[in-house]
């Protein structure tokens, strides 16, 4: 029954993965054997907690903003250019509006569309053409 369920020596993507979900998912992949890469738009951040995760296994840190259709290009651009191909995206990144659901301005909860919707929809389509 292992075995049907392994992960080890796959590649997998977890965006938002330097923190709160995402890195409790690139963590429980990393453990499993699985070659992880993390992607957050924080670099230092990013880089920080993929040293700490390859403690455990192997974490690679890739940062982007996947706000950004050049972003999420740059991600998966970056993915094919090492791997040849892409066994698990895990589409995490997001951003939660700030305040009380009737405390939002169209602007703010614009910006969180295009990156836990847009942006989502953009990587899985640019892994997809690349990957």
């Amino acid at each position: 029954m292992n075995e049907l369920f392994s992960v080890r020596d796959k590649v997998v993507c977890v965006t938002g993965g330097s923190r709160g979900i995402g890195l409790m998912i690139a963590r429980g992949f990393v453990e499993a054997g699985a070659k992880v890469y993390i992607s957050s738009r924080k670099q230092e951040v990013c880089d920080g907690v993929a040293a700490e995760l390859s403690k455990s296994g192997t974490c690679i840190s890739l940062p982007a903003n996947l706000s950004t259709e050049a972003g999420c290009n740059g991600l998966a651009e970056e993915l094919a250019a090492r791997e040849s191909a892409l066994d698990v995206l895990v589409n995490n990144a997001g951003a939660s509006l700030p305040g009380g659901r009737n405390e939002y301005l169209p602007e703010v909860f614009e910006q969180s569309l295009q990156i836990n919707l847009v942006g989502a929809f953009r990587l899985a389509s640019a892994c997809k053409d690349r990957l």
